[in-house]
């Protein structure tokens, strides 16, 4: 289980200036609980890069360095809590990419195996872990790999994983050199353990110079995105929209 931070700025800017040097140092704290591994990505002209380590944010030097230091327009950022005994290492951690796109996770597939029929022999080549999210990743992976765009394809992997395994949360941030899309989808039926009811809530926030969207814990003025939704904000232009899950009406969810 972990923590999701996606933005959309105006211009090239540091996770700093995005959130400002309270609100930075709350998310830095979460790490003290979420402490195996932490990553970064940023879209580039033409892919993203990703930057991660699997150690705990609040004692990297390397963190503070890039949350200060770092500028991009299109950007991700994950803090990894290992569940359903997972190894603590460079391979598990998060953004998970292929050089065009990254991919991070918040929940459980609580078989990760189920997953892997999803996945094509050519892109399951690509695991380099043992997590169910890399595996979901892939998943999407492989339905863009065949042609469907990166919105469709996280929609239909979302739902097919939601209909056919079980889990605790689907919640994720997928980057790409044009976009920045969110999905929450989780399982409220499932125990959420040590956590909170709102620990699988995604939120968002929408300003002249960027949107954010953020799992909880920190920061303030967010409006929810409700389970079942998937928020897309474009590069440059910081156009948003908000999309129903497929088959509800907005009124209706």
């Amino acid at each position: 289980m972990c923590r999701l931070l996606g933005w959309a700025s105006r211009v090239p800017t540091t996770l700093l200036d995005l959130v400002g040097e309270q609100d930075l140092d709350v998310l830095t704290e979460l790490s003290r609980k979420h402490a195996d591994g932490w990553g970064v990505a940023r879209a580039t002209g033409n892919g993203v890069t990703v930057h991660k380590r699997p150690d705990a944010a609040w004692d990297s030097r390397a963190f503070r360095l890039w949350a200060r230091g770092h500028a991009t327009d299109l950007g991700v950022a994950h803090l990894r809590r290992a569940t359903m005994g997972l190894d603590v290492g460079i391979e598990n951690t998060h953004p998970f990419t292929d050089g065009r796109l990254a991919f991070a996770h918040n929940g459980s597939v609580l078989t990760a195996s189920s997953l892997d029929r999803l996945v094509t022999p050519e892109v399951a080549r690509l695991r380099r872990g043992t997590t169910d999210s890399e595996r979901y990743f892939l998943a999407l992976l492989t339905r863009v790999r065949s042609g469907a765009t990166p919105r469709e394809a996280l929609r239909d992997t979302v739902e097919e994983i939601a209909a056919t395994s079980s889990f605790t949360s689907l919640n994720c941030l997928l980057l790409t050199p044009e976009e920045l899309l969110a999905v929450c989808r989780f399982d409220p039926t499932v125990s959420q353990e040590d956590e909170g009811p709102e620990y699988y809530d995604l939120r968002y926030r929408v300003t002249d110079d960027a949107v954010v969207v953020s799992s909880t814990g920190w920061g303030s003025g967010w409006h929810d995105l409700a389970n079942g939704e998937m928020l897309v904000a474009r590069r440059g232009t910081l156009e948003s929209t908000v999309i129903p899950r497929p088959g509800l009406v907005a009124a209706g969810r």
